[in-house]
């Protein structure tokens, strides 16, 4: 009994047969053919070539002599003589020179001669056209000359010629043969060909059975398989190798009936032990698939926002939610909330109201294809009750004391100004220093009072549109006498077209003044600053470039908050600039951010909403509320 092995080779060896003796057969005739259209290519074609190149050049040099005969040596001197000749005698020689190395057919070694002869000697072309160009020879005498060149040249173009009818003549034979080679080739492989295709129509028909029936079974059982059917048996009754892959083909699904039970174990069990891990947790947690179906959600997801698995986001009218999901869907990032005024307010049946703070991860696969996406609400209830309190008793505290720190400041500055007495040296240094600190206290007051209204949104904005590069040249007015006096280049690279902002001036003043002022203060001498901006689709994204020192890596994430200062930079200021810029920029729905590259320079960028845009920010806007 032939097995699988067997009956391929039977199958195909004649056929691979046919292929070799084919192939040789080939590679006879393609090599006969390879020689004869050397031969033509490669010995007369170039001769041809050459003849060609010849007589070209002759008739360049007869126009540059005839010039020189008929307007004088100065014509044949022009860009249309003298240079001409050159290179047409250099192209003559060099053709003339090819030829008398690419002598193949008899007779044309004397026509080589006779070139060779008519174009050199003292009678020759070259020496004729030679005299006729030069400037001293006569007019008269250049007349004489140019019909001896006539009569030369006519001798070189006819030998010229009849080199070249020499080599065509011969192509004709070989032209011929090969002609014939191809058309022999040509049909020894059409009866190879058909032979070729008769035989592989009868091995097919005679190995076909035996190999293909057990095949389609095969592929019939793939098949059932694929559509889930584990229970499925393969019966093949050869005795071959496809019976071998039809009991491992069992086998398998033997396998994979085992897989399927455990599996399906598994899968329960972490689902469960998943469910109820996050039905233990405070916060509600969701994970929705790709297509924004809610597939799993604890119980505080579901009680407090609908979240029910087999629930479509779209269909929940929680456009906060839908928001959410498609930008962390978009962008394959984790989306984190910007502080407690994205909190959602959620009011139960009590009247009682929560907070809750929304996350969104992507769950990605290897390939960084989304796979879900996890939306984790934290309740901030308490800590946002405790911010609200620590913010309304900065706010108290700064309005206690903005009073009394006037009354200090104005009596320090009547001392100073020595309206109630002299003051000895001792008493003056002791006031500066106290009217120093008291100035700084009040900046520092101030400072706190405008992040209070900020925040709670009581600090009414002007909105109005504005163009970018009136903001910025009013920006960089305030600032030029500090960057002259430190030494400090300040320039700007604004695009043309850029569109208006909304924004409210004064405040949008005070995070040029900030950035531009952090930027001057931290730079050496002889460094430099950059203002740029871009247009995106609905913002215009603005950048104060320096190259100062930079931030250390593990001081970026915290150069926004209050009363940070990055050590080793001095004790100036009190560590509110950066956060009051922060609190300006999102109060217009706009967004600061860092980078920076120690010891090569930072880079602040906020953006601001185009004025040409229908949405409209808001200071103060109130949180997001889901009624229970």
């Amino acid at each position: 009994m032939f097995g699988l092995r067997q009956k391929l080779i039977f199958g195909f060896g004649g056929l691979l047969l046919i292929l070799l003796v084919m192939s040789a057969v080939g590679i006879g005739v393609l090599e006969q053919s390879r020689i004869a259209l050397d031969r033509f290519l490669y010995e007369n074609w170039r001769s041809v070539e050459y003849g060609h190149g010849m007589i070209d050049a002759l008739g360049r040099l007869n126009e540059t002599a005839r010039l020189a005969v008929e307007q004088g040596p100065a014509a044949g001197d022009g860009d249309a003589g003298q240079g001409t000749a050159v290179e047409a005698i250099r192209a003559f020689e060099r053709n003339l020179n090819d030829e008398n190395h690419n002598v193949t057919l008899p007779g044309e070694d004397k026509l080589a001669q006779d070139l060779n002869a008519a174009w050199s000697g003292s009678e020759g072309y070259k020496a004729l056209h030679g005299r006729i160009m030069d400037a001293a020879t006569a007019p008269e005498a250049r007349k004489g000359l140019y019909a001896q060149l006539q009569r030369v040249s006519t001798r070189l173009g006819q030998t010229a010629n009849n080199v070249i009818k020499l080599n065509f003549d011969n192509m004709k034979p070989v032209e011929g043969k090969a002609k014939a080679i191809a058309d022999s080739t040509t049909r020894i492989m059409i009866l190879l060909a058909i032979a070729g295709v008769l035989i592989g129509v009868g091995f097919i028909a005679i190995v076909g059975r035996s190999i293909l029936q057990p095949v389609r079974a095969l592929t019939r059982s793939a098949r059932e398989i694929e559509q889930g059917n584990l229970d499925l048996v393969v019966q093949v009754k050869s005795h071959d190798e496809l019976h071998d892959l039809a009991e491992a083909f069992n086998s398998m699904a033997e396998k994979l009936r085992e897989y399927r039970r455990t599996n399906r174990a598994k899968l329960l069990r972490t689902q469960h032990t998943t469910q109820n891990a996050i039905n233990s947790l405070p916060d509600a947690v969701a994970i929705l698939s790709p297509d924004g179906i809610v597939e799993m959600a604890n119980i505080a997801a579901q009680k407090l926002f609908d979240l029910k698995p087999e629930t479509q986001v779209g269909e929940l009218r929680l456009e906060w939610l839908s928001k959410l999901y498609q930008k962390t869907s978009q962008d394959l990032r984790p989306v984190e909330p910007r502080g407690y005024e994205s909190a959602v307010q959620v009011l139960n049946e009590n009247g009682g109201e929560k907070f809750f703070l929304p996350h969104a991860v992507p769950i990605l696969d290897e390939d960084g294809q989304l796979l879900g996406v996890t939306i984790v609400l934290a309740d901030v209830t308490h800590l946002r009750r405790l911010d609200e309190m620590k913010s309304g008793m900065l706010s108290v505290v700064s309005h206690e004391l903005k009073t009394p720190l006037t009354s200090i400041r104005m009596g320090v500055h009547l001392m100073l100004e020595e309206r109630i007495g002299p003051l000895t040296a001792d008493q003056s240094q002791i006031l500066t220093a106290v009217r120093d600190d008291s100035d700084r206290l009040r900046r520092i007051v101030d400072g706190l009072l405008d992040i209070g209204r900020l925040e709670s949104g009581r600090a009414l904005m002007d909105l109005k549109g504005e163009a970018v590069e009136q903001l910025v040249s009013s920006a960089v007015e305030e600032v030029t006498t500090a960057y002259k006096e430190k030494g400090v280049e300040l320039g700007t690279e604004l695009p043309d077209g850029l569109p208006p902002v909304l924004v409210d001036r004064t405040r949008i003043g005070h995070v040029f003044s900030n950035l531009l002022s952090n930027a001057v203060k931290y730079s050496p001498p002889g460094a430099h600053v950059k203002i740029s901006a871009t247009a995106g689709q609905d913002h215009v994204l603005i950048s104060v470039s320096d190259t100062g020192p930079g931030i250390p890596v593990e001081f970026q994430s915290r150069v926004f908050e209050r009363f940070f200062r990055i050590p080793g930079r001095g004790s100036q200021g009190a560590g509110l600039g950066l956060a009051i810029a922060k609190e300006i920029v999102e109060a217009h729905n706009g967004r600061i951010d860092l980078k920076s590259t120690e010891g090569e320079g930072s880079t602040f960028s906020f953006s601001l909403p185009r004025a040409d845009q229908e949405t409209r920010p808001s200071a103060g806007e109130p949180a997001s509320e889901v009624t229970q």
